[in-house]
């Protein structure tokens, strides 16, 4: 019986701690940074200093009902929390496995320069069971009159640029 109540526990946990789309990693354990006091958001890598690190790839999951500036607003406090001053948005689809706020993290295990930057590969496997296009862009990013009646996911990647923090930290 004791075996039983351990292993319903058990799968209970995990339960608990996969929300969201992807459910890869819900918590954060990337290089820790202070908070900032602002993110900038890009939408293409062209827009990104070079000198510029890598410290998290992850996906963001709103529920349905939200407005383009509360997609704008939670993902950016989520980036300015974990240090982020730049943060590049990608590509967002209708959310099939999840209907609340959510982070997802998937690496790196290191930063890296953004040159290096692999593309959107990250999380592949979750991202490929998600559901339609739609399309979360310049015009829809921090608009209050865009509604989804629908959960969306979205590729998002933090980054880190500040110039005193560049100078001898990258390269090892």
């Amino acid at each position: 019986m004791d075996k039983d109540v351990l292993i319903c526990a058990m799968v209970m946990a995990a339960l608990m701690t996969m929300t969201g789309c992807g459910s890869h990693e819900a918590v954060y354990r990337g290089k820790e940074y202070p908070p900032t006091e602002k993110v900038e958001t890009v939408f293409l890598k062209s827009q990104i200093p070079d000198p510029c690190r890598v410290f998290a790839h992850l996906f963001a999951t709103m529920p349905a009902g939200s407005r383009g500036s509360d997609f704008a607003a939670a993902v950016a406090e989520e980036a300015r929390i974990r240090g982020a001053d730049m943060m590049l948005v990608g590509q967002s689809r209708q959310c099939t496995t999840g209907d609340s706020l959510a982070f997802d993290y998937y690496g790196p295990d290191r930063e890296y320069r953004v040159r290096d930057w692999p593309g959107w590969t990250y999380g592949f496997d979750d991202w490929a069971r998600q559901g339609d296009w739609t399309g979360i862009g310049y015009n829809e990013w921090g608009n209050p009159d865009i509604y989804y009646d629908y959960p969306i996911v979205m590729q998002v990647v933090l980054l880190r640029c500040q110039p005193e923090e560049l100078h001898g930290s990258i390269g090892r």
